[in-house]
């Protein structure tokens, strides 16, 4: 499954990012601790009070990054779409919409009218 840029799927990304900012700052800690285990003297509080702090920013971070992951997603979300020819803006260029949907696997398409059209071209009321 792809999006419409062409890119791995937004949840994807998502947690791709908060696992790899997770393991940045564990490995801040392990940092830490191992300065701590070879840099005499050894100080068991300020170890737990170092691994903590890393802890915490780790955690706001991560959620920090995730909120704007799926602000990003919302906004990816919106179709630009012309007012007067209805062409959809992909990337840097326009295309109809029928060929911008064309590549939704899942998609089908079928034609018809609606009534507000149907009365204005054919002044009747058709099925739609």
């Amino acid at each position: 499954m792809e999006t419409r840029s062409g890119g791995k799927p937004k949840s994807k990304v998502q947690m791709g990012v908060a696992i790899l900012e997770s393991i940045g700052f564990a490995a801040a800690i392990a940092a830490c601790w191992l300065t701590e285990l070879f840099d005499p003297p050894f100080s068991l509080s300020q170890l737990f009070i170092e691994t903590g702090v890393i802890a915490i920013v780790g955690v706001f971070t991560v959620r920090w990054s995730w909120h704007a992951i799926k602000q990003i997603r919302y906004l990816e979300g919106f179709l630009v779409i012309c007012a007067a020819c209805k062409s959809v803006k992909v990337d840097d260029r326009w295309v109809g919409i029928e060929a911008m949907l064309r590549n939704e696997p899942d998609l089908r398409f079928s034609h018809s009218i609606c009534p507000a059209c149907a009365k204005k071209l054919y002044g009747a009321n058709l099925r739609g």
